[in-house]
């Protein structure tokens, strides 16, 4: 959430959370959904020797890389917890052992940089933070051979269809290429104690949402309306704030490939979100990221959390929070009956220099397949695909109002704004510029437009 995803900070929402969430979004009836893919059930286990069968019915050789030791680089995330009941499934199916080396977040980040541009032949497989770079800078393996070779991938079996299409969109470059593969999916939503807010139908626009929380801070019941992110770095404030851009019409990098922070679409959605902050959160939230906005509505400080679905299981933990028991989802508002709610997905890439790219390659077939979605999500993962967000022990572990919304906002979602900004191979000084116009809207008394104006002259010569 992010935020890829802007990069969170020490604690966030990905290291904070011990099991993945869900998206909440209001929704088409389920059964119109249901037309979308078909359902994946499988009867998963702990180590998922029943669920063997699923993946021999492939037309692929498993055993092609048997013997092989891969190295798989991540971050603590709760992915990496989904998929591990199921490594002893995948050494039985393929003979390959895998070896996870996981780092903390900042370390992650601050690490794998160096560690592919000194020319390291490990990791084989790795989590990727920031895409445009590491394309850019030859790092990651081209896929688009490994999914067309009818020698490699059974694509039938595979069912590209039943991925999001803004999860392919979200790795498929430009020029049509492909050099990751997404095993994730989360978008932006509003979350609400139904005891403060009544009237959910009131959150469906950006002026409904405001006034509602403006009132919930004023119902004594809490101590202020809403939790949004204040920090200014372009791992916390900006992937929040660009959902208000994208919905007033805005881009932060246009189709043209230029900068666009200024436009008075772009402008506009920065100062209704400033102006919510403003009037509606907590005092000291211009220094809030994931784990602060998150904390306060689990202790009831706030009636609402508006920012990523991966909240939805931990705001209804009764270990964590005060009042799970009357946390519901609704939508992401609309600006003249425009949502354009902000998405992220995680991606997977193969090392560029890896000795074992085929045995990796086999390692993400399995892993983002769709009954390896269904184990992954059966386990607290939230993977990209149809199927997985229909699956009823997902729903119910989830919260079923949150499943649902969020799979209508995935189906139906535009990613190319998403994908213009986070994928450019600039994207980190872009959004480090944007957060901090964005932080001093509400820090002081300057527009929108002039902050924002101020950020794109700041990066004169970056695009």
């Amino acid at each position: 959430m992010n935020g890829p995803i802007p990069r969170p900070n020490a604690v966030t929402r990905r290291s904070f959370l011990s099991r993945a969430g869900a998206l909440a979004l209001a929704v088409p009836a389920a059964g119109a959904l249901a037309a979308c893919a078909q359902s994946t059930q499988l009867g998963v286990t702990g180590d998922g020797e029943q669920n063997a069968d699923a993946f021999t019915a492939a037309n692929i050789d498993w055993q092609a890389e048997k013997g092989t030791t891969l190295i798989l680089g991540a971050e603590q995330h709760p992915w990496i917890t989904a998929v591990r009941p199921y490594l002893a499934q995948f050494r039985k199916l393929t003979g390959i052992t895998l070896q996870i080396q996981v780092s903390g977040e900042d370390q992650y980040v601050a690490k794998m940089p160096i560690t592919l541009a000194g020319k390291s032949g490990t990791p084989d497989v790795y989590m990727v933070w920031s895409y445009g770079q590491a394309v850019e800078s030859g790092w990651l393996e081209p896929l688009d051979g490994y999914l067309n070779d009818p020698t490699l991938t059974d694509a039938a079996w595979y069912d590209q269809a039943d991925v999001f299409t803004t999860a392919r969109d979200y790795v498929r470059r430009a020029d049509g290429s492909t050099y990751g593969v997404a095993i994730t999916a989360e978008a932006q939503v509003t979350f609400y104690r139904q005891d403060v807010v009544t009237d959910p139908a009131s959150l469906a626009d950006f002026d409904g949402f405001h006034d509602a929380a403006r009132r919930a801070g004023e119902s004594g019941k809490t101590a202020a309306g809403v939790a949004l992110r204040g920090k200014p770095t372009a791992d916390a404030i900006a992937w929040p704030a660009a959902g208000y851009v994208f919905s007033y019409g805005g881009y932060l990098v246009d189709p043209g490939g230029g900068l666009a922070l200024d436009s008075p679409q772009a402008a506009a959605g920065v100062q209704k979100y400033a102006d919510i902050v403003k009037s509606a959160c907590p005092k000291g939230v211009s220094t809030w990221s994931w784990l602060e906005i998150t904390t306060a509505m689990q202790q009831s400080q706030v009636a609402m959390l508006q920012d990523s679905s991966n909240a939805s299981i931990d705001l209804r933990d009764t270990k964590k929070s005060r009042f799970p028991d009357l946390i519901r989802a609704a939508a992401f508002p609309a600006h003249d009956g425009v949502s354009k709610p902000n998405i992220f997905h995680w991606i997977m890439g193969i090392n560029a220099r890896s000795k074992h790219k085929r045995a990796a390659w086999l390692f993400l077939l399995w892993a983002t397949s769709r009954p390896g979605a269904a184990q992954i999500a059966a386990s607290g993962g939230t993977p990209p695909r149809v199927s997985a967000w229909q699956d009823p022990r997902f729903r119910a572990s989830f919260g079923t109002d949150a499943a649902d919304a969020a799979l209508a906002s995935l189906l139906r979602a535009d990613s190319r704004p998403i994908t213009l900004a986070w994928m450019h191979p600039q994207w980190p000084r872009i959004g480090d510029a944007f957060a901090r116009a964005v932080n001093s809207v509400f820090t002081s008394d300057r527009s929108a437009q002039s902050a924002l104006g101020e950020a794109r002259r700041t990066l004169k010569g970056v695009l």
